[in-house]
């Protein structure tokens, strides 16, 4: 019988993912919600956990409680540090916080050697892009529900590494979440959008992922995110959170092939580009008109085609 193996720490780095989109926005549906996304190499999420004199962590309360009554439930001894070495900021678009509590969880069942991964925290997915971007990385379709505690995907693969992000930041916004974003899915009329959004899906923005057809990738995502901005106008004046984004974005899209849209809530925001000659072209413009404010930022990020990274030491 095989024995599982012993260690001090062990780490978890855990992909960050950019929200592409609901594929079904029709609340008169069996199933509906689901969504696009891809992983990305930027923006991770790195926290460990090792033997400890007592419970020490880093992390909120809220989530230290949820982790010392799981304990205290299976008797389990709570004499660990937990620490959270890098993660993004909460709500900008990311899903730092889906990928803290799937790799918290993953990190009790490895240091505890549990059979199976507990949920800890009780997940809820309309969107299981979070989730499969941890197990799986790459593109990723999840399919439409009518039970938001599952999650399973519709298709999956990898992202051409070549097609790289740039993603914006806004330092001044932060996206709807909490209590405001739970009022909005229960107050937020029936939207029509189903045919036009899986349509796109199907017929476009997966082809194009496959065949490696950048020119209709990036077409097909922009034509996307732009019914997805219909599904939150009552929350965003624009097809972006933030209109200094959205003026930057403009602007770029105006002179080059990008595929541009907001990740989630946002404000975080995104455009793709195919070459290398494209991309050298738009830093310096995009350098020039960041000057401009004193809240917006950027990074160049690539897709991340692997899983979340366990390190045993």
């Amino acid at each position: 019988m095989a024995t599982k193996k012993t260690f001090k720490e062990v780490k978890i780095e855990a992909n960050s993912r950019l929200h592409l989109g609901f594929i079904s926005l029709n609340s008169s549906t069996p199933f509906t919600y689901g969504g696009a996304g891809i992983s990305i190499s930027g923006q991770p999420t790195i926290v460990s956990i090792k033997k400890s004199k007592k419970f020490e962590s880093n992390l909120p309360k809220n989530i230290t409680n949820g982790i010392l009554n799981f304990l205290t439930s299976k008797k389990l001894h709570s004499m660990i540090k937990i620490d959270c070495v890098h993660s993004p900021e909460n709500h900008i678009g990311l899903g730092s916080g889906t990928q803290l509590i799937l790799s918290l969880e993953e990190l009790i069942t490895e240091f505890y050697k549990l059979d199976i991964t507990p949920n800890i925290f009780n997940r809820k997915f309309r969107s299981g892009i979070g989730m499969n971007s941890y197990t799986k990385g790459g593109f990723i379709v999840d399919s439409p529900k009518n039970n938001l505690s599952q999650s399973e995907i519709i298709f999956q693969t990898k992202f051409p590494l070549e097609w790289k992000a740039i993603l914006l930041f806004d330092n001044k916004k932060k996206g709807l979440h909490g209590k405001s974003e739970k009022k909005f899915f229960a107050n937020t009329s029936s939207h029509n959008l189903r045919k036009n959004l899986s349509d796109i899906t199907l017929n476009e923005l997966i082809p194009s992922v496959i065949y490696k057809d950048f020119r209709i990738f990036a077409k097909s995502l922009t034509k996307f995110q732009n019914l997805n901005a219909m599904f939150y106008s009552k929350v965003q004046k624009s097809l972006y959170l933030s209109n200094d984004i959205n003026k930057i974005i403009n602007q770029i899209s105006k002179r080059f092939v990008v595929g541009c849209g907001q990740s989630s809530w946002g404000p975080t925001s995104y455009m793709f580009v195919d070459s290398k000659n494209d991309l050298n072209e738009i830093l310096p413009i995009l350098d020039k008109a960041i000057s401009m404010y004193n809240n917006l930022s950027y990074e160049v990020v690539s897709a991340k085609n692997k899983a979340r990274k366990l390190i045993y030491t």
